[in-house]
């Protein structure tokens, strides 16, 4: 999936808003607190709360530029990037990617019905995702 989207707020209003919920949700999962310069390579375990985890890793971190990160699950390998690139002083485009690969023949099948399905719906979130961060600003 790959979302691209026109934001009237700066790059580094957009790229602290990310990093902020990234960071957040580091020290809900470990207890700790991780400067934003260690992100790249940072790696911690997420549980979902419904039994499930997955380990997180922070590949890529570039101020005001980009942000992209790896969860594994025992089902998928999941990655995801946000690419911020500025417009002007006041607005960016962000591309939003992500990419899923299945452990297994029956997960990828289940992931290509889902994605038939519920493709729509996870773009559209996004979008509003995207959208609110903008409003917020």
């Amino acid at each position: 999936m790959k979302v691209t989207k026109t934001l009237d707020v700066p790059a580094d209003f957009f790229y602290k808003r990310v990093i902020d919920s990234v960071l957040f949700d580091i020290r809900k999962q470990t207890g700790k607190t991780v400067p934003v310069a260690a992100l790249k390579g940072f790696k911690y375990r997420k549980d979902f709360g419904n039994g499930n985890s997955a380990d997180i890793e922070i590949t890529q971190a570039i101020q005001n530029q980009s942000y992209h990160y790896k969860t594994v699950s025992n089902r998928n390998t999941y990655e995801a990037s946000y690419n911020i690139f500025p417009i002007d002083d006041k607005s960016i485009k962000v591309v939003y990617s992500e990419h899923v690969k299945a452990a297994n023949s029956m997960q990828r099948t289940n992931d290509i019905i889902v994605q038939m399905l519920l493709g729509f719906l996870r773009k559209r979130n996004c979008k509003k995702m995207l959208s609110q961060i903008a409003a917020s600003y």
